[in-house]
């Protein structure tokens, strides 16, 4: 029997993908799916198994998984909300070494900095993080009121002033046309 000193939350599943038996799977953490042959829910109060039969990449934090068993959008559907857990034995949740000399900064801790350009023209303000699609985007204010998105990418991240809250970048040419 599976208890829950051995289990760690992933993700929570959402509404089936599809008429196949297919899940959505939102991941609160990093997995590595080679490692998981399997999740783990909590069916009414026990802990329960779910052989995995083949999970694909849907967006940075999110994947389409079928799961052995569940072959029509019904029996998915009885599954939707439950919480995912892995087995810490599997070892598949990724865990990020701290270094020392990194400031720790994540893009969401960056909203409400100013964007300057390398030449210090005043770009706007992360107003918010967009990660919608594969590629996370920060959504910029521009001084007349409009918001544009610029992808989030460390070559295009010259400095981060923590303390002046200013982020300095260097855009591609036209960029800011779009």
């Amino acid at each position: 029997m599976i208890t829950e000193s051995e289990i760690i939350e992933i993700g929570k599943i959402g509404k089936p993908h599809g008429i196949n038996g297919e899940i959505n799977v939102y991941l609160n953490e990093d997995v590595d799916f080679e490692r998981l042959d399997k999740i783990v829910l909590e069916i009414e109060g026990i802990y329960v198994p779910f052989f995995i039969d083949n999970v694909r990449t849907k967006r940075i934090d999110t994947v389409i998984m079928h799961i052995e068993g569940i072959d029509n959008e019904q029996r998915a559907s009885e599954l939707t909300h439950h919480i995912v857990y892995a087995l810490k034995s599997d070892n598949a949740v990724i865990e990020y070494e701290s270094d020392e000399e990194s400031d720790g900064l994540y893009a969401a801790d960056l909203t409400g900095y100013t964007i300057l350009s390398e030449t210090g023209t005043l770009i706007g303000r992360v107003i918010d993080v967009d990660l919608s699609t594969e590629n996370a985007l920060f959504v910029v204010e521009r001084p007349d009121m409009t918001n544009i998105y610029i992808p989030i990418a460390d070559e295009m991240i010259d400095g981060i002033d923590s303390e002046a809250q200013h982020l300095i970048m260097t855009l591609p040419e036209g960029l800011l046309d779009l």
